[in-house]
């Protein structure tokens, strides 16, 4: 499966790409690349939003969950606690984006014919990997 983990498109352009939250997120895209969950789905993209509320209110930042089964594809985008996520150490940066991940698949794991039990059990074991404690 072809996991495309997007920067946060208001984070990134107000605060710059964190180098070790880019990895991360380019380590799982590889990890799970040569797996497959769905029979269906092929590529999905996910970018998280981190933005602060005003933005959001704004229409600025709208969650998607989009899956496309005649192309294989879906793209999702939730939010994160823009606070939470400023005000994190590294590694509390590094769940937030985990948990996520994990609750993006799971809100379009239906519609998509994904099986989020594989998916989620391989994430644990990336985590457990890199020393990455998740919720």
């Amino acid at each position: 499966m072809e996991l495309n983990i997007n920067s946060p498109s208001y984070y990134t352009q107000n605060f710059g790409v964190i180098d070790e939250i880019y990895w991360l997120c380019r380590e799982l895209s590889q990890f799970v690349k040569d797996k497959q969950y769905s029979d269906y789905i092929n590529i999905i993209g996910i970018t998280p939003i981190i933005a602060p509320d005003c933005i959001i209110e704004k229409g600025l930042c709208k969650d998607v969950k989009k899956v496309e089964l005649k192309y294989g594809f879906a793209a999702i985008s939730l939010k994160i606690d823009f606070n939470e996520y400023i005000n994190s150490n590294l590694d509390t940066k590094k769940m937030l984006i985990i948990n996520n991940i994990l609750q993006s698949i799971k809100s379009i794991h239906k519609r998509a014919k994904f099986d989020y039990d594989k998916f989620e059990n391989d994430i644990h074991s990336f985590c457990e990997i890199h020393n990455i404690k998740i919720k």
